[in-house]
């Protein structure tokens, strides 16, 4: 049997093996990490860089829409056009610069070519910050258009993370299996985004309604959720889907998949990993208010920064991606060094070790981020969100590991080959 079947998704035919053993080549990786990220925000993030993307909440769209493209590229179309030849034989830095390219390009056709150009200058106008400027009448420069734009960018993509996630680990390709490619991964995105678009419409919509002056109550209802959250602020929505998304990929990482591959026929995986996942991300969600409670003390309508309904649901979503990035770490950096353990003393060493490192993470990225990063210094400034670069982490993570197929510290061992 040919094991470069096009029929399969490469990321099921590779053997990652360490280069110069696991805990040496994990280190490799993370410093090459490390470096990138720093590198890479200088570049195009800081506000002492060139591009200057991080205002903040336009670089937190930029990567956001990122990560959900490469999810696309590698689990939905399986690379697509790219055949298992090509991923097998060209070299890392090749296949990574040619698939990353790939990706930028997706994404500037996606977001800039048909939602911000078409849509939002011939439909929607919160999807164009110059649409707003022109039509808002509010006295808005295309500074603070531009960050109204890129939060509706955001709030478009929660959705369309959180239904994405859901079927991959609910569904799988089980949906259109027999389907060749293109095909299969076309429906599988038709399929997630007239799913999404309702949500995005009925979560997200009012709240960005709500921020003008007056409110398009004609256009987009008053935020239904206002007396549940005490906050018009869709962050309300957005922290308990994100903090879903989260705890999924944390048992994805940690746990194998457990509980989810625990029921195997459908509807019943589907819907428990939908009703399930829920359940786990909201009470993720509540424990970190709680915490937040003890330490600042309760929210309270008309609050600021840390006092604010709104900046605490969101902060959730920062909390769980700082415990989210050492779980993607300890899985696809060392991950074969505990392969060894039964699960379940797998799952709650390793969860521990993600739950330390991400909040020794947390105190160093604000005691060192606005020296390494050049930040704005507080936990709750108002111009400072720490999951724009945590997600660019965990873009580059994926980059390195579905593009790049963990070089340097791996390699893919025989390629499946060899008949």
């Amino acid at each position: 049997m040919d094991t470069l079947n096009a029929d399969k998704n490469w990321l099921s035919l590779r053997n990652l093996v360490p280069r110069w053993g696991i805990w040496t080549s994990g280190l490799v990786n993370l410093l090459v990490l490390a470096i990138s990220a720093i590198a890479l925000w200088w570049i195009f993030f800081s506000n002492s860089g060139i591009f200057k993307l991080y205002t903040p909440l336009l670089g937190f769209s930029l990567v956001i829409w990122m990560l959900l493209i490469i999810m696309w590229q590698a689990e939905f179309f399986d690379y697509w056009p790219f055949s298992n030849r090509f991923l097998a034989s060209a070299h890392p830095l090749k296949k990574g610069g040619i698939l990353t390219g790939t990706t930028l390009l997706l994404y500037l056709v996606l977001i800039f070519g048909i939602l911000f150009f078409i849509i939002g200058q011939y439909g929607v106008t919160y999807f164009n910050w110059n649409s707003l400027t022109k039509y808002g009448k509010l006295g808005q420069d295309v500074m603070s258009t531009r960050e109204t734009t890129s939060w509706s960018f955001i709030c478009l993509s929660v959705p369309f993370l959180w239904i994405t996630t859901i079927l991959l680990v609910g569904a799988g390709k089980g949906i259109w299996a027999q389907s060749p490619q293109p095909g299969q991964g076309l429906a599988n995105w038709l399929l997630v985004a007239m799913l999404s678009i309702p949500l995005f419409l009925i979560f997200f919509h009012p709240h960005i309604g709500s921020m003008f002056y007056p409110a398009q109550i004609y256009t987009a209802v008053p935020p239904w959720w206002k007396h549940l959250a005490h906050t018009n602020s869709a962050e309300y929505g957005l922290g308990i889907l994100f903090c879903t998304v989260i705890v999924i990929f944390i048992t994805l990482q940690l746990w194998e998949g457990r509980p989810w591959n625990l029921v195997e026929k459908q509807p019943w995986r589907f819907l428990f990993i939908l009703f399930g996942g829920l359940v786990l991300g909201f009470i993720f969600f509540k424990v970190q208010l709680y915490i937040m409670d003890y330490f600042w003390d309760e929210a309270y309508l008309g609050g600021q920064n840390d006092a604010n309904f709104g900046w605490r649901y969101s902060h959730t979503v920062t909390m769980g991606n700082f415990i989210l990035v050492p779980a993607i770490i300890l899985k696809t950096y060392f991950g074969q060094g505990f392969s060894k353990m039964k699960l379940w003393q797998k799952g709650i060493l390793t969860t521990c070790i993600a739950i330390i490192a991400g909040l020794i993470f947390a105190w160093c990225y604000y005691a060192w981020a606005p020296t390494l990063l050049g930040i704005c210094s507080g936990v709750s400034h108002p111009s400072e969100n720490p999951s724009a670069f945590l997600v660019l982490l965990i873009v580059l993570l994926n980059i390195q590991d579905y593009f790049m197929d963990g070089w340097p510290g791996y390699l893919v061992k025989d390629q499946g080959a060899k008949k």
